[in-house]
């Protein structure tokens, strides 16, 4: 093809037909530039391509991040039921019995409530996708507005639960409980043990000793401890409260955005 317009060139020149030379050189131009856009257009639109299929690999591994995190949700909520229901049935029980008496089926309720659970991101591929820059391959302004503000409230959620149960409830609430009550001969509630399943595999130890019982009943009933234990119940209470609120709301939110991930996969 080549040597075909050189020939043209060539027979051209000889023939001393300048003007006619002069108009194939600009259509061979014209030709080269179209040539060279079309090149281009095919490298756009294969780069185009590569991004697309790149956003969709994204699309669904924050598809299967975000189911993980909302199955993490239904444990934490679930988690917290269990706090929730133990401190309410400790109170129940020492308006009824006017203190801390007849406790036999109180202390593993009471013990229920020196547990508390870090919160996890499962949201690996978003927190990728932001530290690398890859965020921006979504297409969709709207749901990357949504990852980013979800990332930050998750972010948020988790340092908070951290700090709280750290300064809250590991320093403030639980070494008053373990203290003073029978954590040693009766240890955990059934629904408690049940749900340490999920996420642990190991034994307690229970020591048989049927004076324990007495002993703490009659030490939790001394004024003091009493008024900071029942004190340390009912916060216990609202933190869990307030745990299980955060969850749920975020939950929600999860929700909303696996909706539009997984809208955006069936439109890509």
């Amino acid at each position: 093809m080549i040597k075909f317009f050189r020939h043209i060139r060539q027979s051209l020149i000889r023939e001393n037909r300048f003007s006619k030379y002069l108009l194939y050189a600009v259509g061979e131009i014209f030709l080269v530039v179209i040539g060279i856009l079309i090149a281009l257009s095919i490298n756009s639109w294969n780069d185009r391509k590569k991004l697309k299929a790149q956003e969709l690999t994204y699309l669904k591994n924050l598809k299967t991040d975000l189911q993980a995190q909302i199955g993490l949700f239904d444990i934490y909520i679930a988690c917290e039921d269990i706090i929730l229901k133990q401190s309410e049935d400790v109170v129940r029980h020492y308006e009824i019995n006017q203190g801390f008496h007849n406790m036999d089926s109180i202390f593993a309720k009471l013990n229920d409530l020196t547990v508390r659970w870090t919160f996890s991101n499962a949201n690996t591929t978003l927190m990728e996708m932001i530290n690398s820059g890859q965020i921006n391959l979504i297409s969709n302004e709207s749901l990357k507005g949504d990852l980013l503000a979800f990332n930050q409230s998750i972010e948020i959620f988790a340092t908070n639960t951290q700090n709280n149960n750290t300064n809250l409830i590991d320093r403030l609430t639980v070494p008053n409980l373990i203290s003073n009550t029978a954590y040693a001969s009766h240890g955990y509630s059934s629904s408690m043990l049940e749900m340490f399943k999920k996420f642990y595999l190991f034994d307690f130890i229970r020591v048989n000793d049927t004076e324990l019982s007495a002993i703490s009943s009659e030490v939790i009933n001394q004024p003091e401890i009493r008024l900071e234990l029942i004190n340390k119940v009912a916060f216990r209470n609202t933190m869990a409260s307030m745990q299980k609120k955060g969850n749920e709301s975020l939950k929600i939110l999860a929700e909303e955005i696996l909706e539009k991930v997984e809208t955006e996969i069936i439109n890509n």
